[in-house]
């Protein structure tokens, strides 16, 4: 067969096939026709589209149900729910006697929802508004409410403060509206002011802020606590918002379905009210006497604090320079760190005792001067030059004993109780901000170190981790958290909860707690501390003068000055320090701080009517009878056995010529009276043991 015609009989055989299969599939077609031309062949197609459908319906309902079902459960919500939140109102804070310091004022602002608002009513809405609140802008407001209207924005606030009188007036016409719409059967949608709401604008005001500012801080533009107590009990002040949550539905609809509109709703809780333990009136006082300590020698500044010793509680709290604004507000009694100078002694004394490295007997003499490796240290004068008892080392403020004291005393026994007694580490005070240093670690407490560290130079601390570390040696030993919040009231004064004095732990006994009060006294009765003698109180303390410590030595002419008081002596119920930081002129701290400790400290006995026993005058307005109990008269021939013993008797009750009629004063020629009447108190205290060297004093009334 020719090559030609082998190619044609492929073509011939691929057309026959083509021809074949069209036949075959034009075959099926008319069979399908014919099919679904009869009665089972409609119902089959009906039933295979029907399920098909179905499944497609299917996994689109499990896609928007269970895939995306959150996605649009939240969008159908956002549109058709609405949702006010009701902002708490900040509590307030007051002093323990009643001072409001700080509170809520309440405004309030308009809102708009442009969703709810028909466009048809926008002018009338806005003539209502502009005829209670004056400045309003109708043009600015009515663009702005256009413009979200157009974006489904559910919220426009009228930015102008207005009274709670004006939100009365506006919401009566929108009630006499809503009235209108139910007289003439209108529905929601034809209501003219729908969709006009208010939110509450808290404004917090502080009164006499002055004295206060640093203690209590301040709150941001969001009404919240950013410094001080402000902050530190943020959380119960702030309370919590409540939320209104409705659906935007017809009311008819809703009675259709029973759904219950706002049935998610929350509501706002209050914040609650802090009552302080600070007294406004020794507030004023200890921040007067500040001020004018500051102005008259020309401080850096100056800061004060005082403390009832036995619970912790902070009845004053302040300090100079004030701040003019917010942002440079500064509590410095918790954050300013300074060296104590002298005021520390008795901590050194404390520690000396309670490792038994001296006793109440002890004697240490002085030759004004101690070499200590590379450096020499000197008494300040020549008053505690030669062999003294403790009394008279810390009465006249010897720097030469408390070095020797330091000497005897273990390192690491040393560097214990200067952790124990809360130096290096927050005193817990329940304000914020509150700063610390580290303590020298104990390979850096050289020799020379600890000696400086004994009369208070090379060590720093915060005024209150001083007074704290100090009010431990005077009540028994017991370290004492400090805290400025008395309790914490519910809006209706029901106490949420009461804050109680907390013994963090106790480090030196009872009996060395008294003996250092003894030796305090003596400061006060005789030494550097004599000028703050309170006619019928016994008073104890002790004075303080740091130079100020500089890079590669302490700076010439710069001195930290500090008193330190407390009383009754024996029993004591308050504790003051002052510090003034950087006096002009005259420097040391009996001059310079000593006075206004005196000063706050007379005060407080005459605004509380405190007694020499440190008690609380009772009103006797209620006696019963007049009449006078016979006192039972002492003991004379007693008392002077006991002066023949060498040992202090108990002189309270007798009169001035019965203590003169037995008094030794060959024997004890160092004493001096103070008052007349009957003797009320006494220095040294009874029991103690005398020698020729003793100083004596008594107080009469």
């Amino acid at each position: 067969m020719k090559k030609g015609n082998k190619k044609n009989s492929i073509v011939d055989r691929a057309k026959s096939n083509i021809v074949k299969n069209r036949k075959k599939n034009i075959n099926r077609l008319k069979k399908i026709y014919d099919f679904l031309n009869t009665f089972e062949g409609r119902f089959t197609t009906i039933v295979l589209f029907t399920i098909i459908g179905f499944i497609v319906i299917t996994a689109n309902l499990y896609k928007i149900q269970i895939m995306e079902g959150n996605k649009w459960r939240v969008a159908g919500e956002e549109k058709y729910s609405s949702k006010n939140y009701i902002k708490a109102k900040r509590g307030k804070i007051s002093t323990t006697d009643g001072q409001v310091l700080a509170y809520d004022n309440e405004d309030f602002l308009v809102i708009l929802d442009p969703t709810l608002i028909e466009e048809n009513n926008i002018d009338s809405v806005l003539n209502m508004l502009k005829r209670y609140i004056e400045p309003l802008e109708i043009e600015k407001y009515k663009n702005e409410y256009l413009k979200r209207k157009k974006e489904k924005k559910q919220y426009l606030k009228i930015k102008h403060k207005i009274s709670y009188s004006t939100k009365i007036a506006i919401e009566e016409q929108i009630d006499n509206d809503r009235k209108e719409a139910r007289l003439t059967k209108k529905s929601k949608h034809g209501r003219i002011y729908r969709g006009v709401a208010f939110e509450t604008l808290f404004t917090r005001n502080y009164v006499q802020n002055n004295a206060f500012q640093e203690t209590l801080g301040f709150v941001n533009n969001e009404n919240q606590g950013v410094y001080g107590i402000e902050k530190f009990y943020n959380k119960q002040l702030a309370g919590e918002s409540g939320i209104i949550k409705g659906l935007r539905i017809p009311e008819a609809f809703l009675s259709i379905i029973n759904i219950k509109n706002k049935e998610k709703s929350s509501p706002v809780k209050d914040g609650n009210n802090l009552v302080l333990t600070l007294d406004s009136i020794m507030q004023y006082t200890l921040d007067d006497e500040l001020k004018q300590t500051f102005e008259r020698y020309s401080a850096d500044s100056t800061m004060g604090i005082l403390l009832e010793v036995e619970t912790g509680k902070i009845l004053a709290m302040s300090s100079y320079p004030k701040s003019e604004d917010k942002a440079t507000i500064k509590n410095r009694t918790i954050t300013d760190y300074f060296e104590p100078g002298s005021i520390f002694k008795p901590i050194t004394v404390s520690m000396g005792l309670q490792t038994k490295v001296i006793n109440e007997n002890s004697r240490i003499s002085s030759s004004g001067s101690i070499r200590v490796q590379d450096i020499t240290i000197r008494d300040h004068s020549s008053s505690t030059i030669g062999n003294l008892n403790l009394t008279d080392i810390v009465a006249y403020s010897g720097n030469v004993a408390m070095v020797k004291i330091s000497q005897m005393i273990d390192k690491n026994t040393f560097h214990k109780y200067l952790t124990d007694i809360g130096l290096g580490a927050k005193s817990g005070i329940d304000t914020y901000f509150e700063s610390t240093k580290e303590l020298p670690k104990l390979r850096d407490l050289t020799e020379v170190r600890k000696a400086t560290i004994s009369f208070g130079q090379g060590i720093s601390m915060t005024q209150i981790q001083m007074l704290v570390a100090l009010n431990t040696v005077v009540n028994n030993g017991k370290l004492m958290k400090p805290y400025l919040v008395d309790r914490i009231e519910d809006s209706n004064g029901k106490i949420v909860e009461q804050n109680k004095p907390i013994v963090i732990k106790k480090i030196f006994s009872d009996e060395i707690s008294r003996l250092v009060r003894r030796y305090m006294e003596a400061v006060v009765n005789y030494g550097t501390g004599k000028n703050a003698y309170i006619s019928g109180y016994r008073v104890a303390g002790k004075t303080g003068t740091a130079q100020k410590s500089a890079v590669g030595g302490y700076t010439k002419g710069k001195y930290f000055s500090s008193f330190f008081a407390f009383f009754p002596a024996d029993k004591p119920k308050y504790a003051m320090l002052i510090t003034v930081n950087e006096p002009k002129g005259n420097y040391y701290g009996a001059d310079v701080a000593l006075p206004s400790v005196r000063h706050v400290l007379e005060k407080l006995i005459d605004y509380r009517k405190i007694e020499t026993n440190g008690r609380i005058k009772k009103n006797t307005d209620d006696k019963k009878s007049d009449v006078v109990k016979e006192e039972k008269k002492k003991d004379l021939t007693k008392i002077k056995q006991d002066f023949d013993k060498n040992i202090m008797p108990d002189l309270t009750g007798i009169s001035l010529r019965e203590f003169l009629s037995i008094y030794p004063q060959g024997k004890f020629s160092q004493y001096e009276v103070k008052g007349s009447g009957k003797v009320i108190g006494q220095f040294p205290e009874k029991g103690i043991k005398l020698d020729k060297q003793s100083k004596i004093q008594i107080v009469l009334e």
